[in-house]
């Protein structure tokens, strides 16, 4: 079975081509960098958009756009990639977690105000596998408390809400281009805003502190952020095939969880009907091992790939990392907070268990016909019948 990813274009090819033989390789003489930011701020329904180095960079800058800094708290859901916390340590700000939802995986909108106290001053839910959260709950919680919303898109290139673009919902929207993504040039990533305010702020931060155009008045403490113009002219034509990809996707998760139902011990993520489309950045599903002879995860995993179907563990909670080991001791942000935070897996069980049990299929996969997923789900279940 053929597993390749990206797919690359005779068209794609020949735009890096150009880029190569007229020497655009920066912003600086870009043509295909501006082309790719109106293109793909018109696919989530906002005015500006900023092409950076990568997505946790989108999430730094964002929350530096917005003026999040020392000791102040945002919240992030407890079962996320690292790089939401990191993101919100770089600034000297505290990664304050918040449960996530059982079926989706996303941060339970129910569980967020118990969380927030004076100093909190954002959200970042994180649309799992292009998963919606649901952000009419979230932004009616932003609103009450007087709290910033940095969506967190990393997974949710072209996802809609109740017919809304994520990203579209908050101050901020922030995307990854990584390898793994649905839209990658490798690395990569985006930042969108409605604020004409907070992208003028963005942009003087993304490109070393100082304005666009030709000068070296800097005007504040920054780094550069700056996306280059083969990246660019890579992501240009994805936008065009993202929509018929998501829907290859769309149907063949379908079709793949009706093949998996009837199996004790594999759970699906599920999908609400708010989320009116979901990218599917990756097929996820739970991998109960008490249905399974207790056998652990990692070697269920290893079967799935010795018998050709690529899988990977998900994350631990963030905080379970070892960066987070004598948090306090490491990190200045801390040495003069006053609120004695306990980091404990106790207090968030429906992340650990997502944290331990979920196994994850790259969305590429979804592409094959529905002869290679049902014998998927044959080999899951013969799995089953070997260890049994």
């Amino acid at each position: 079975m053929n597993t390749q990813w990206p797919i690359i274009t005779e068209l794609d090819k020949q735009r890096v081509l150009e880029c190569l033989e007229e020497g655009r390789l920066w912003r600086g003489n870009a043509k295909y960098i501006f082309e790719f930011e109106k293109s793909f701020s018109e696919l989530h329904g906002v005015d500006f958009c900023l092409s950076v180095t990568n997505g946790t960079h989108a999430l730094e800058l964002a929350l530096e756009s917005l003026g999040i800094g020392s000791g102040d708290e945002v919240l992030i859901p407890a079962y996320t990639f690292i790089s939401t916390a990191t993101a919100v340590l770089i600034r000297n700000a505290i990664p304050i977690p918040v449960e996530v939802c059982e079926d989706t995986y996303c941060i339970n909108p129910l569980r967020i105000e118990e969380q927030i106290t004076s100093k909190t001053k954002a959200i970042i839910p994180v649309h799992i596998a292009g998963h919606a959260c649901d952000m009419d709950e979230i932004m009616k919680i932003a609103g009450k408390h007087n709290l910033y919303i940095i969506e967190d898109c990393a997974h949710a290139h072209g996802s809609v809400y109740k017919e809304k673009p994520l990203g579209s919902f908050g101050d901020v929207g922030t995307f990854s281009f990584q390898a793994s993504k649905v839209m990658t040039a490798g690395e990569g990533g985006a930042f969108i805003t409605k604020s004409k305010e907070v992208w003028e702020k963005a942009s003087l931060i993304f490109n070393c502190g100082r304005p666009m155009g030709a000068t070296y008045d800097h005007l504040l403490l920054s780094s550069n952020y700056r996306m280059s113009e083969l990246q660019a002219a890579l992501l240009l034509g994805q936008i065009d095939r993202l929509k018929k990809q998501i829907e290859t996707r769309n149907s063949n998760t379908q079709f793949l969880n009706k093949c998996v139902k009837n199996i004790d011990g594999i759970r699906p993520q599920q999908r609400k009907e708010y989320a009116t489309v979901q990218g599917y950045s990756m097929y996820m599903f739970r991998y109960q091992k008490e249905y399974f002879n207790n056998l652990p995860r990692e070697m269920f995993i290893n079967y799935l790939i010795d018998n050709g179907i690529p899988a990977f563990k998900t994350y631990p909670i963030f905080f379970e990392t070892s960066l987070f080991d004598n948090l306090k001791e490491k990190y200045t942000q801390f040495h003069h907070y006053n609120r004695d935070i306990q980091y404990s897996s106790d207090d968030f069980p429906i992340s650990k268990k997502i944290s331990e049990e979920v196994v994850w299929i790259p969305h590429y996969y979804l592409f094959h016909d529905q002869i290679d997923l049902e014998r998927t789900a044959q080999i899951i279940r013969k799995f089953v019948e070997v260890y049994d």
